[in-house]
């Protein structure tokens, strides 16, 4: 799943600067029409930046739309496939507004995706102090596959170091599997008490 996306990405981006690159030579020669705008401001953690990028697409008859695109430096964990150990790294991911714990799941799950092959999607939660992550999947044994490289509670320890290092107000994690408690063939996770607490 995560695959197809990363590949629709890449097209989109792509598309984007061959869309850019076309249109009116006239155009190309203006240093006003051809130029991204670009605007840096400090995350929720403090550590991040932001950068707000504005791309001018060409249009038939010559016109032409500003596309803004916003991204933000964060740390997700991922798992080193040579070590198998957990290891933090930066990466600039899109966000719409603001950051939000999906945006950073959504990273992880997609830096995983090597590694994992189940059909779980991820629904978000956020409390005053807390965040609880709802996995919808349609294997509750295995919510990340069957022959995933690595196990349950490795995939779960990423998501909870990653949300811990870019929100400071978040100190608890829940993990739910189809809206009830946690429990894989790998994995059972209490319903009531956090799956880990940032003190």
């Amino acid at each position: 799943m995560f695959k197809k996306l990363r590949g629709i990405i890449l097209c989109g981006v792509a598309a984007s600067l061959v869309l850019t690159s076309c249109g009116n030579k006239a155009d190309n020669y203006k240093k006003e029409d051809s130029k991204t705008e670009s605007s840096v401001g400090n995350s929720v953690n403090g550590s991040s930046s932001v950068v707000n990028t504005v791309i001018k697409v060409p249009e038939k008859g010559g016109n032409s739309k500003h596309i803004s695109i916003t991204q933000q430096k964060v740390t997700i964990y991922s798992v080193d496939a040579e070590s198998d150990k957990i290891q933090a790294k930066n990466s600039m991911i899109t966000i719409k507004e603001e950051l939000i714990p999906q945006d950073i799941i959504d990273a992880v799950l997609f830096e995983l995706d090597d590694l994992i092959d189940g059909d779980a999607i991820a629904n978000t939660l956020t409390d005053k102090d807390s965040v609880t992550i709802d996995f919808i999947t349609k294997n509750k044994d295995y919510p990340f596959g069957k022959k995933s490289q690595v196990e349950d509670v490795v995939v779960l320890d990423c998501i909870s170091y990653s949300i811990f290092d870019n929100f400071k107000d978040f100190k608890k994690i829940y993990f739910k599997l189809n809206g009830e408690a946690f429990r894989s063939k790998q994995l059972k996770l209490s319903d009531t008490k956090p799956f880990m607490i940032n003190e």
